[in-house]
């Protein structure tokens, strides 16, 4: 079964780059859709990213990172006659739905480039109260009118909403273009949805059919995310044909790849 990491980050560590691509070669990791986050998160910057993607052109598929309220469409643009196949969505000055963010969602949704939106709360080097950074910015429902306004472009909710997973599911369930990951920390939000059961948010038949891998931490925890995703795919008895969907059909579809 191919597997497509769709929620990776670049981080400013030395030799990383070397380490997450033989750690995915270990664990059948087939590519990763990865992006940079700049100096607040550790992470390298969209230059950094550009490089990588140079470097390793068929194990890595570039995200670009936006910041609503800082970039502007013509970034996107750019981005994407760069050889960048997604987006990337996070701190965003003003709540994801605001109206002067819709040139964005909307050149995104021309060039089909999906967009992978953070939701929930944000880890950063340090709390960064300039920053001003709100989590209610980042509410899965803001995604809501953007998934109305924009039914071509393809989203993907980060973490289930970490803390709003009813809502999140929620919208994956009504929205065809929306989807969510179940990426995070072993620690984190994973562990508490486990421990009451995801299939408690994720209820109805064929739900799964709306998850992407990913997995969003430090190389050397990959191989813990991919066992616990297949142990718990296979604890709620999802078929193979859906296994694929998730781990890799759903997001080679989104970036128009086989």
């Amino acid at each position: 079964m191919r597997i497509i990491d769709a929620h990776t980050h670049l981080f400013d560590y030395p030799n990383y780059l070397e380490n997450l691509i033989k750690t995915n070669d270990e664990y059948g990791i087939e590519k990763c859709c990865i992006s940079g986050l700049g100096k607040l998160f550790m992470c390298v910057d969209n230059e950094g990213i550009k490089a990588a993607i140079n470097n390793y052109p068929n194990k890595l598929i570039g995200a670009f990172y936006i910041r609503p309220g800082e970039n502007e469409p013509k970034d996107i643009k750019n981005a994407h006659e760069e050889g960048f196949k997604m987006v990337k969505v996070t701190i965003p000055r003003k709540p994801y739905d605001d109206p002067s963010f819709f040139p964005l969602w909307e050149l995104a949704q021309e060039l089909k480039m999906p967009i992978l939106f953070h939701t929930g709360v944000v880890t950063t080097l340090n709390n960064a109260p300039e920053e001003r950074i709100s989590s209610w910015f980042m509410h899965p429902m803001r995604i809501e009118p953007i998934a109305n306004a924009f039914p071509d472009l393809n989203m993907i909710i980060a973490h289930l909403g970490v803390h709003w997973n009813e809502d999140a599911a929620e919208l994956i369930r009504m929205k065809p273009n929306v989807y969510a990951d179940l990426s995070g920390a072993p620690t984190g939000w994973r562990a508490r949805a486990d421990n009451i059961g995801m299939t408690h948010w994720l209820w109805w038949s064929g739900a799964f059919k709306k998850i992407v891998f990913g997995t969003d931490v430090i190389f050397n925890q990959i191989p813990q995310i991919l066992a616990e995703d297949k142990a718990r795919l296979d604890k709620f008895n999802i078929d193979q044909k859906n296994q694929e969907l998730i781990f890799s059909k759903n997001i080679l579809k989104m970036l128009g790849e086989r």
